[in-house]
C-alpha cells in the first residue's frame, strides 16, 4: 500500500479529531535533525467536553505529545526512531528552558504515542513495554514518556473507535461502521466523514491499486458513497439553481464546476455529473 496516502489519511484524521481538544502541527520539524513526526499535538486544557467525546484517545494525551502513526507493524529500527524523535524534542524543550532561564519538570517535557495495528510479542517485550488495564494500550518505562497502542487487540467499545478507524481490514470496517451509526449532526462526524471519503478517492485516482488497496476502499466505500451523495446534492442544489435558466446541460456543466471547486478529484466530479474526464478537465481549467 502507498505509504504515501495512508500517512496523508493518518494526519488529516488525527488532526480532525485532535484539533477539538488542542492544537496540532503535521509534520512538525525538529532541528537536530532534517525529520519531522507525523503529528505534534499541543493539548487545550479547557475543553473538557471535546476531549470526553473522543474517548481513549483522548484519555491517552495528557500532555503535549508526539504522534507516530504506522500502517503496518513497525520494526525495532522504526520504533528507535520514534524513540528518537522524542529525545530530539525533549533537547529542544530544554534548551529553550535554558536561554529562558527557567526550570521543566518531568511533566513539561513532551510524550510519545505510537499506533499501530498489530506488534509482536519479541517487539513489545524486546522494549520492555508492559500491558496496562486497558487491553491493547502497553506502556513504556515511565521514564520514557512513551505509550504503544496495538489497535487490534483493542476492545469494541465506544471510546476505542476513534483509534480503531485507524486499523486494517475487518477491524477498520468494523469501526467505520460504528462510526456510521454516529449522529450526522455530529461536528465530529461532518468533519471525519470527509476526510474518510477524501482518502477513499485519493486511493482510487491512483488506478494501480494493491489487494490490500481495493479492499481498504471497500473497508470506506460506505462513507465515501454517503459523503458522494451529499456533494452531489450540494452540487446539484446550487448548480440548478444557477443553472435553471441556462438549460440542463448547462446545469449539469454548474455542478461539475462547483464539485470541483469543493476539491473533489476529476474522476469523481465525472462519475457523479456523467460528464466525460476531458470534458471535466475543461471545466476545471476554466475555473
Amino acid at each position: 500500500m502507498s505509504k504515501f496516502a495512508h500517512d496523508n489519511f493518518a494526519k488529516n484524521y488525527l488532526e480532525g479529531l485532535l484539533t477539538t481538544i488542542g492544537k496540532t502541527t503535521p509534520s512538525r520539524p525538529i532541528k537536530s535533525e532534517v525529520r519531522a513526526v507525523d503529528l505534534w499535538f499541543e493539548r487545550d486544557s479547557g475543553s473538557q467536553e471535546e476531549r470526553s467525546q473522543l474517548g481513549l484517545l483522548a484519555d491517552l494525551l495528557t500532555k503535549d505529545s508526539l504522534i507516530e502513526v504506522f500502517r503496518n507493524p513497525a520494526t525495532a529500527f522504526e520504533m528507535r526512531a520514534c524513540k528518537g524523535k522524542l529525545y530530539s524534542l525533549e533537547g529542544e524543550f530544554l534548551r529553550k528552558a535554558k536561554r529562558e532561564k527557567q526550570t521543566l519538570s518531568q511533566d513539561q517535557l513532551p510524550s510519545l504515542l505510537i499506533l499501530m495495528p498489530t506488534a509482536s510479542e519479541e517487539i513489545r517485550s524486546g522494549f520492555g513495554t508492559v500491558e496496562t488495564n486497558i487491553p491493547g494500550v502497553h506502556s513504556f518505562p515511565i521514564e520514557e514518556r512513551t505509550t504503544l497502542v496495538v489497535i487490534h487487540q483493542l476492545p469494541n467499545i465506544p471510546e476505542t473507535l476513534w483509534l480503531r478507524i485507524l486499523g486494517r481490514s475487518g477491524n477498520q470496517k468494523r469501526a467505520i461502521d460504528e462510526f456510521l451509526q454516529l449522529p450526522d449532526t455530529m461536528q465530529l462526524y461532518v468533519s471525519i466523514s470527509e476526510i474518510l471519503a477524501d482518502y477513499r478517492a485519493n486511493l482510487e485516482a491512483n488506478r494501480k491499486l494493491t489487494q490490500e488497496e481495493e479492499e481498504l476502499i471497500m473497508n470506506l466505500s460506505a462513507a465515501y458513497l454517503q459523503k458522494r451523495s451529499e456533494w452531489k446534492e450540494e452540487g446539484l442544489q446550487e448548480g440548478l439553481q444557477e443553472g435553471l435558466q441556462e438549460g440542463l446541460q448547462e446545469g449539469v456543466y454548474k455542478v461539475g464546476r462547483n464539485l470541483l471547486r469543493q476539491g473533489m478529484p476529476i474522476e469523481l466530479v465525472a462519475q457523479v455529473t456523467e460528464l466525460t474526464i476531458d470534458r471535466v478537465k475543461e471545466l476545471r481549467d476554466r475555473l
